[in-house]
């Protein structure tokens, strides 16, 4: 009798703990892949970009960025440096998270220039996230945009293209690639 009570008990604690773990990996799998994805982010990454102006001018410039998973995988921040003769040393940084409830990725913008602002996202793909911000700027409709394409683990190519009254103001475009 005392033997049926304990298998009886150590059944009911098995049951316990396999309904337990399938609850934690049901939950682990929870996470939207807008979220999962943005790990891919992580690391160091040197990048070229043209920079290229209204008046088609063009610049080419080096930068290096660091992406760091923050709030258990949850989020990214990033910090990016460029420096050049002209315009100087600038510097990025960087804050991208998923709203559960808008159900939709933010990325943060701030720099020691002129970019305080935020952007929604969308990932297009595993590989292409696509990246917009609107606002007014001197009582004029600013947008930018911003197209990451993934070609592989290691190497991230980018546009970016900025408007003012719908008019293009700049477009910059690059390679970064993951240090090893």
């Amino acid at each position: 009798m005392k033997s049926g009570k304990i298998k009886l008990a150590l059944m009911a604690l098995l049951i316990l703990v396999a309904g337990m773990t399938a609850k934690a990996q049901e939950k682990k799998a929870a996470i939207p892949n807008d979220q999962a994805w943005l790990q891919k982010f992580a690391g160091k990454w040197t990048g070229t970009i043209v920079m290229t102006d209204d008046k088609k001018q063009s610049t080419t410039l080096t930068a290096v960025m660091e992406w760091t998973s923050i709030a258990d995988g949850k989020g990214i921040s990033g910090v990016e440096t460029i420096e050049e003769a002209k315009l100087g040393k600038m510097s990025f940084y960087y804050l991208m998270g998923y709203d559960p409830y808008e159900k939709k990725l933010h990325f943060y913008a701030v720099n020691n220039g002129d970019i305080c602002h935020d952007h929604s996202c969308t990932w297009k793909s595993a590989d292409h996230c696509y990246i917009e911000h609107n606002s007014i700027r001197n009582g004029k409709a600013f947008k930018e945009t911003v197209d990451l394409v993934f070609k592989d683990k290691n190497t991230i190519e980018f546009t970016e293209t900025d408007y003012l009254d719908k008019k293009i103001t700049e477009t910059d475009k690059g390679t970064y690639r993951k240090a090893q």
